[in-house]
């Protein structure tokens, strides 16, 4: 099972769900284009999941082998989708990409366990590091090469968001007052978003943006207790999911240094959750519909101004990335 998400956010959930109904329902990646619909992306074993997408239009993600593990893959509209290896791994998944086909993400030996690790655009596997523990996740990269992710630290005591530059490797960056952090995107400046409990107890759980230079920022909720920052653009608008009351309803929302944060609204169910953001503001993620048990990819150009991408035939779809000409990708469930 993926653990790119960490326990501490909504998508980890889905994750899990996913996993857990495998052997009834699959699901493919996807590529939406605003011109084209929704294409089916195929998997290379049973279900696949596309993370991310570049302004190439080269998506990264993983595939389930159908024997017990996933593996990484890239697509192309030439090549279609390519395993990323090693061919050594026993488990690999790709949850980020720039614009240079740089690709981050994790990799594990046979019976080994999960590190970050970074693709070369010509296949070239680098090992990211932990923080002194023996695990860790790279979960985006931009255009400078810099990675976010989460890390295990020395006696495997805590996990925290980290970032990786090619000049200073990997550093800590902290928590909002327990032992643990994850770290989800980062924009060309080098601001973290992920989410952090605010103690031990692990709950509340809050979305936090941290900027070079500064402490890591709680961005609080819209009136609940749980949040989680999953995506930032050049400009620092910062999109998440973020509970009403109490853990439950949660709804996708936008945060903003002038607004702060803003609830986007659903598509008619009870829940949503934003999971990305263009450069010119569109919003990617999933939301429930009315009719209950149907949840569908979604984007926003505004709070309360949501389109349904619909499915690959389906009850279930996800948005997980947009790049800057609109296309966006994630999974669905066929049908």
């Amino acid at each position: 099972m993926s653990k790119a998400r960490r326990t501490l956010t909504f998508t980890l959930l889905i994750i899990v769900a996913t996993y857990a109904c495998a052997q009834t329902t699959i699901y493919h990646a996807f590529l939406w284009s605003p011109t084209s619909g929704m294409q089916d992306l195929g998997s290379l074993g049973t279900s696949s999941y596309a993370y991310a997408v570049n302004d190439s239009g080269v998506v990264v993600g993983y595939y389930d082998t159908g024997i017990g593990t996933v593996r990484g893959f890239r697509w192309t509209a030439s090549g279609g989708m390519q395993d990323l290896g090693p061919t050594s791994a026993e488990f690999a998944e790709a949850l980020g990409i720039n614009s240079k086909g740089e690709i981050a993400g994790a990799a594990s030996a046979v019976g080994g366990t999960a590190v970050a690790v970074a693709w070369t655009p010509n296949g070239i596997t680098h090992n990211l590091g932990t923080l002194g523990g023996t695990s860790s996740d790279a979960a985006a990269i931009n255009d400078q090469g810099d990675v976010a992710g989460s890390a295990s630290t020395a006696g495997n005591v805590q996990s925290v968001a980290f970032l990786w530059t090619p000049k200073t490797g990997m550093h800590s960056l902290g928590t909002l007052g327990s032992s643990y952090s994850s770290g989800y995107a980062i924009n060309s400046a080098g601001t973290v978003v992920g989410a952090s409990p605010l103690n031990d107890t692990l709950t509340p759980n809050h979305a936090f943006v941290k900027v070079i230079g500064s402490k890591m920022a709680d961005l609080g909720t819209l009136g609940g207790d749980d949040s989680t920052a999953l995506g930032i653009n050049a400009s620092g608008n910062v999109v998440g999911w973020a509970s009403l009351s109490g853990f439950m309803p949660f709804h996708a929302f936008l945060w903003t240094q002038v607004s702060g944060m803003q609830d986007l609204g659903t598509l008619g169910g009870e829940n949503s959750a934003a999971e990305a953001i263009s450069q010119f503001g569109l919003i990617v993620g999933h939301s429930d519909l009315a009719q209950i048990g149907v949840t569908h990819a979604a984007v926003w150009t505004a709070p309360n101004q949501i389109q349904d991408l619909g499915t690959l035939g389906g009850t279930y779809s996800t948005a997980t990335a947009i790049n800057n000409s609109g296309l966006v990708v994630g999974w669905s469930s066929l049908p």
